[in-house]
């Protein structure tokens, strides 16, 4: 009778233990990651463009091309191309921001597509295509939105979520998909070569989680579920995801929302100076310019009236920093400037003939 009491008592145990544990999995498998998704997800959209691209038929191509003649205008069609990217929206106005380069070259804009198969008509806000930012605007009600986080406290190796519309129509679900990985580093300042010379591809986040085609424009998202990147761009020579995907920092993202919103476009900030590389310079002509040193821009011209000028910026001097960046070629300066916005101070490190020197202005607009 003891040994029945007791075996009772024993399996009464392993059961009352075992409810414990069970709870214990399910809520390890409703992690951080889980919920964050779950709180980002919804506000991510499908960006579906049209673009309209002139060619020649296939039957007069071949013939045009066999004698090496030009294609006769006549002959010229027009062909629609979809093409699908992604984004997300940013507040209950239906705001919706994305990558430039998704909308570049299309004629318009089909719609948009949230995650819960709604189709909605969106209209282009404002673009920066040196930023390669773009903000819409959705037409519908309810809609959901995500929290934008910060991206200047970020840690290396903190997990992050990418989440977009990877290849398009070529999976017919309005779901997002989601990858998972780390940031691997911060402040990439990637080759002025990446973006032809004219994307400010600059002081980047990088991660390993997946980035591929279809992806541009949608969130980085941190364990909190707050965007603090917008997913951009890979490094691959196959086209495929190989763990170097790379995305614009929010916080500069917010500051191009609030130009576009306000005024329509990215206001273009202006400092009022030419500049030649040093590097560039032939040895004779710098020796008798009393230049000293091997890297910088020489100033060779600049506006009086120019901010620059104005704090004390002069012909001759050799810009060696510029807000806290070494300066070795003139896009380093380009970059930089076009890196801060109408009414913020920017930081120059001169050489005025061996004696250093440190001046501030303040970034105007260009006169349209």
């Amino acid at each position: 009778m003891y040994r029945e009491m007791f075996f009772c008592s024993l399996v009464a145990l392993v059961a009352t233990a075992a409810v414990p544990a069970q709870d214990d999995v399910e809520l390890s498998r409703r992690n951080a990651i889980v919920q964050a998704i779950e709180e980002a997800s919804p506000a991510v959209v499908s960006i579906n463009v049209v673009e309209t691209r002139e060619e020649v038929p296939p039957m007069f191509r071949d013939f045009w091309e066999f004698f090496d003649l030009p294609s006769p205008r006549h002959r010229v069609e027009n062909r629609r191309v979809d093409s699908v990217g992604s984004g997300f929206i940013i507040d209950a106005e239906g705001h919706i921001l994305t990558n430039y380069h998704v909308l570049e070259g299309a004629s318009a804009i089909a719609s948009v597509t949230l995650s819960d198969g709604r189709d909605l008509k969106a209209q282009i806000v404002g673009v920066d295509p040196r930023t390669d930012l773009a903000l819409l605007k959705a037409e519908g009600a309810n809609l959901p939105f995500a929290a934008l986080g910060e991206s200047e406290d970020l840690y290396i190796g903190e997990w992050v979520i990418a989440i977009g519309n990877p290849f398009g129509p070529l999976i017919s679900d309005p779901q997002p998909t989601v990858s998972v990985g780390v940031v691997s580093a911060k402040n990439r300042r990637l080759s002025p070569s990446i973006g032809e010379g004219e994307r400010l591809y600059q002081d980047m986040i990088q991660t390993d989680a997946a980035i591929n085609p279809g992806n541009s424009g949608g969130p980085l998202v941190n364990a909190k579920g707050r965007v603090i990147g917008i997913n951009t761009m890979i490094f691959s020579q196959s086209g495929g995801s190989v763990g170097l995907g790379f995305a614009i920092p929010i916080d500069r993202a917010r500051r191009v929302v609030a130009e576009l919103q306000r005024y329509g476009r990215r206001r273009d900030p202006w400092a009022g100076f030419k500049v030649e590389d040093v590097v560039d310079l032939h040895p004779d002509f710098a020796r008798q310019q009393g230049i000293t040193i091997d890297h910088g821009c020489l100033v060779v011209n600049i506006l009086r009236d120019c901010p620059a000028y104005k704090a004390g910026l002069r012909p001759g001097d050799v810009i060696i920093g510029i807000a806290g960046h070494e300066v070795v070629r003139s896009s380093d300066i380009d970059f930089a400037i076009w890196d801060h916005f109408v009414g913020d101070a920017i930081s120059l490190e001169i050489d005025r003939q061996g004696e250093r020197k440190t001046l501030t202005f303040i970034v105007e607009e260009l006169d349209q």
